[in-house]
């Protein structure tokens, strides 16, 4: 009898809140052009400021061109990251400009 009152509860509440799915979040790819590195030590600030940011799992800036780098981070896809993100997680270090922001589409 106890069973049968269980599956009633279960089904009566699969029926009342619809199946519960569960999803996991895809890892998303930011990418940006940036100026203002020009070392390592300032590649280690910028990668410590980001990191701090909800869902951010790697970072990676390579050099790009004289004075731009390509900035990359990788997220495990849990929060969305915008620009404002990046910039205000980076607003001590005022002399690093994020130039290009995109969400890297697969």
């Amino acid at each position: 009898m106890k069973l049968f009152k269980n599956l009633t509860l279960y089904f009566s509440c699969i029926l009342f809140l619809g199946p519960i799915e569960i999803f996991a979040a895809e890892e998303t790819k930011y990418i940006a052009s940036m100026s203002g590195v020009e070392c390592t030590a300032c590649k280690k600030t910028i990668a410590k400021a980001i990191a701090k940011l909800n869902g951010v799992k790697t970072i990676r800036i390579v050099k790009e061109g004289k004075k731009n780098h390509r900035l990359e981070v990788l997220t495990d896809g849990s929060h969305e990251l915008a620009k404002a993100d990046i910039v205000k997680a980076l607003e001590k270090a005022k002399h690093y400009k994020i130039l290009s922001w995109m969400k890297d589409q697969p």
